[in-house]
């Protein structure tokens, strides 16, 4: 989302669109790992495990986002500035 907000919107993207980008990115990955995940030997169990996958993707992503890639992301665009 970091990488979003600094690069394709030029920190010009509102809470509502960063949370909404968030939500679809949740959602395409979510699909993904709904294809590709085998649950009790069989794939693709149930199309309710694809809410659970976007809830879940959905919340975990901000903590790692927030975590990891922010301080990254802003390491390596200070860098470019200043080099």
């Amino acid at each position: 989302m970091e990488l979003y907000k600094k690069s394709v919107r030029k920190d010009k993207a509102k809470v509502t669109e960063i949370k909404l980008v968030a939500f679809l990115c949740s959602a395409l990955f979510a699909f993904i790992t709904y294809k590709v995940v085998i649950v009790n030997g069989q794939l693709n169990q149930s199309p309710f495990l694809i809410v659970l996958y976007i809830v879940a993707i959905y919340l975990l992503q901000l903590p790692a986002c927030m975590a990891f890639w922010k301080p990254l992301l802003k390491k390596y665009l200070e860098g470019k500035v200043n080099g």
